[in-house]
């Protein structure tokens, strides 16, 4: 355990050069994010950004990106307090990821679900392995996709935001791509070695100041409705259908 008491095993930061690499390490269950992850996420992010490195990839460990909030997590959210606790961390985390002065690249190692595909509409660009796929399940399990529904309205359009929401499937890299959930596909002995690139190329077109500053008017569009989105999902994760859903999900009798 670190310091603070959360175990840094679950989040790897390492440095390439003058890039940070931040890789979620929680293979088993395919890097689904708990409050712990969330609160080192954020910590790190915090650090990083405001630290030596030029720019910061976001990766995973295994076979996925990230199967987004952990299920079991939030099954065990019992009351308003603990699920405003919970999401205003998980809040906290994708903001400072947003509001980085430095560029933040996503290399995309395999799966990408929930809450780890709406991260990607959070970061300055994304790099996919030919492997990966992406689907926004929330709504099968009682839930919304909050990113996805309001930031995700101007990426990929309201159609195909409402569809991929409502009807939670997958989609591969192509079509991700198409989409404009992807911005470059790459094959998986090449994604971090492009992703380096990438970030180093991004951090030499401008200053962190204008970084900041551009990305500040970006996420300010969006941070009203982002936080009412995340309140309304804090409210839904405490519903009887959702807590149903959830439980069916973890006793392996339906499929987000």
């Amino acid at each position: 355990m670190s310091k603070s008491g959360l175990s840094a095993e679950l989040l790897e930061v390492t440095r390439w050069n003058d890039v940070i690499l931040i890789r979620f390490n929680r293979p088993e269950k395919l890097n689904a994010l708990n409050l712990e992850m969330w609160m080192l996420l954020r910590d790190a992010l915090s650090k990083e950004c405001s630290g030596g490195g030029k720019a910061i990839v976001v990766t995973g460990s295994g076979r996925a990106f990230s199967a987004g909030d952990d299920i079991e997590a939030m099954l065990n959210l019992l009351n308003p307090k603990e699920a405003v606790e919970f999401f205003n961390i998980v809040r906290g985390a994708l903001e400072t990821l947003a509001m980085c002065p430095k560029p933040v690249v996503a290399a995309v190692n395999g799966l990408a679900v929930g809450g780890g595909a709406e991260m990607l509409l959070l970061v300055d660009y994304v790099i996919a392995s030919r492997e990966s796929w992406f689907s926004f399940p929330e709504a099968r399990i009682g839930l919304i996709p909050p990113v996805l529904l309001t930031l995700g309205l101007d990426v990929v359009g309201l159609r195909s935001s409402r569809k991929l929401a409502l009807m939670g499937y997958r989609i591969g890299v192509e079509e991700a791509l198409r989409l404009g959930l992807v911005d470059e596909i790459a094959d998986s002995d090449k994604l971090l070695e492009t992703a380096y690139e990438r970030a180093l190329e991004l951090s030499a077109k401008t200053t962190p100041e204008a970084m900041k500053a551009l990305k500040g008017l970006l996420y300010l569009r969006y941070s009203t409705l982002i936080d009412v989105a995340i309140e309304s999902l804090a409210t839904l994760c405490l519903t009887e259908s959702a807590k149903d859903r959830m439980r069916a999900f973890l006793e392996k009798r339906f499929k987000p």
